[in-house]
């Protein structure tokens, strides 16, 4: 008997990441998706992130703080010992926050980083009222997206090109799925078989453009705006940002987009030399929609009837936000782990019904 298959259904950050860790447990693992690394579009979310780790997860909120802190973990490692295969390189990070609260002046991740520090008040710019810094992590996605599946493929995964309008759909026609893993984003909000109506699209508008000498990460958390700079190992810079809760427009806005480089620039004006927003060399104008969700991530087994009528495991995990990239080792780790407890689940019941019927046997 062969190794139990699994169904991966999208092929963003969290899909390959839960499909890699699942290949190297020894199942039979294929992601399916319409998008794939390399991809462009507005409906692929993971390629238009910046990214970066900043903890956004609450001191409270102790689940999401596992899933970061397992993450920044994971990426730090790969910083060093693979930076040029992920993409991924270490940076200074610096954080301005506009309002002080117990999350901002006593954050719960001060221990999880290297080099943490308050910066003094006379070094805070203009609006800000609380200063961190400390050494970080940025991703560049579209390299490192593609890292992921060819770390994938080369233990065995498969790859399957294909829409789904059901999630049971995923399940292939023979009946041998196991399971099938949903990480499809925001298409959980309409995809049959799900249709999350929690999910949603906060917008996110950026600029990238070429700045190879700028190597640190910024982020300035405001009232009613947020701004940040993101190097990427390949010398482009993720300018931003937005954060437009139920907004669909797939254009950019570019009076947005001279706001996020006025803003930009005036942190550090080191961009372009000195020489003024005029003097930075863009390469394209970003729109992403970020898969959000009302209550957060959702990261649960759910059991259903397929249609050849022998119980289905679907484990979802989708719903990460604008935070995906830096839950994803985490997210998926505990994803991964709800698959094999949800096989040994229906392994057990099948094993109650055998052992029911071999019972009524010998009585007969």
């Amino acid at each position: 008997m062969g190794a139990p298959k699994i169904n991966v259904v999208g092929a963003g950050v969290q899909g390959l990441t839960v499909a890699l860790i699942l290949q190297k447990k020894g199942y039979d693992v294929t992601v399916i998706a319409k998008y794939w690394p390399g991809d462009l579009n507005i409906d692929y979310t993971s390629p238009w992130a910046g990214a970066d780790w900043q903890a956004m997860s609450s001191n409270e909120d102790t689940r999401l703080q596992k899933f970061e802190s397992d993450t920044f973990k994971v990426l730090w490692e790969l910083s060093h010992l693979r930076p040029k295969e992920t993409g991924i390189m270490r940076v200074p990070s610096f954080m301005y926050f506009d309002e002080k609260t117990e999350d901002t002046v006593n954050p719960w991740w001060k221990d999880v980083v290297p080099d943490f520090k308050r910066i003094p008040q006379e070094e805070l710019p203009g609006s800000a009222v609380v200063g961190l810094s400390h050494t970080s992590v940025c991703i560049n996605t579209p390299h490192y997206l593609k890292w992921l599946l060819s770390e994938f493929t080369a233990l065995g995964g498969k790859v399957r090109k294909q829409f789904l309008r059901h999630i049971q759909d995923a399940a292939d026609e023979d009946g041998s799925t196991a399971a099938i893993v949903n990480c499809t984003g925001l298409q959980a909000r309409y995809l049959g078989g799900v249709e999350d109506k929690k999910v949603f699209a906060t917008r996110g508008q950026t600029v990238l453009v070429r700045a190879p000498h700028f190597k640190k990460i910024l982020t300035h958390q405001g009232k009613d705006y947020v701004t940040y700079i993101i190097p990427r190992s390949n010398g482009d810079v993720i300018l931003g940002g937005t954060q437009q809760q139920h907004n669909y427009d797939q254009e950019p806005d570019f009076g947005t987009a001279r706001a996020i480089m006025e803003r930009t620039y005036k942190h550090f004006p080191e961009l372009t030399h000195g020489k003024g927003i005029e003097a930075l060399d863009i390469v394209r104008q970003n729109v992403g929609l970020r898969p959000t969700r009302e209550e957060g991530p959702r990261v649960e087994n759910e059991f259903s009837k397929a249609a050849s009528g022998k119980t289905m495991l679907i484990t979802h995990n989708y719903g990460h936000g604008g935070y995906g990239v830096q839950t994803s080792w985490g997210s998926a780790t505990a994803a991964a782990k709800l698959v094999v407890s949800g096989l040994s689940q229906i392994q057990g019941a099948a094993s109650d019904v055998h052992g029911l019927l071999d019972d009524l046997w010998s009585k007969l």
